[in-house]
């Protein structure tokens, strides 16, 4: 078998294109695509004939400043072109360093949920996100990456509210710009 095997191609697409649709407007670190992938689970199972990719049991993802957590993940393509990556358990995790120091972008939720093709990604059950000094949480967050919008609501059972919390932006940007114009 020459090249690299078809379920690594999966694996580093999906998250690849997982890190840069959570980013948003603040850009992921570019150069994390372009490291080696490290994978640790208790187990694995690859399909390569139904295009799904299974790792459970502690699994552990890294590439670059990319780190993923959970107790199970999995990774669906056709033909070998991801379309939809799968993260679960007690709590997924993903951790990313941004390009610009901007920061970096951390989601947790019991369920991370991202569909490549209308880049849009879920997160059900204790979902917090946070990018740079921004953060949200709530039962249930949607991402559409593509519109760069997202939705937030409670749970179903009426408890844990949307919380977020946004740092000013003006005073920094006018702090900024006077510090480069001598204060003028």
């Amino acid at each position: 078998m020459c090249g690299e095997p078809m379920y690594l191609k999966i694996i580093k697409g999906a998250l690849t294109v997982l890190a840069l649709s959570l980013s948003g407007a603040a850009v992921a670190l570019t150069s994390d695509s372009e490291k080696p992938i490290q994978i640790e689970a208790d187990s694995m199972a690859i399909d390569e004939g139904k295009g799904v990719s299974i790792y459970q049991g502690r699994v552990s993802y890294v590439q670059g400043t990319v780190k993923m957590t959970a107790d199970k993940v999995t990774i669906y393509s056709i033909d070998g072109e991801f379309y939809r990556f799968e993260a679960e358990g007690k709590r997924a995790t993903y951790r990313q360093l941004l390009d610009d120091n901007k920061g970096e972008l951390q989601a947790k939720a019991q369920l991370i949920d991202y569909h490549a093709q209308q880049g849009h990604i879920l997160l059900q059950g204790n979902a917090h996100v946070t990018r740079g000094e921004d953060e949200f949480s709530g039962s249930h967050i949607e991402y559409d990456a593509n519109a760069d919008v997202v939705n937030a609501r409670k749970a179903a059972n009426g408890g844990e509210r949307v919380q977020v919390v946004i740092q000013p932006r003006e005073k920094k940007e006018k702090n900024e710009s006077q510090d480069s114009t001598g204060g003028q």
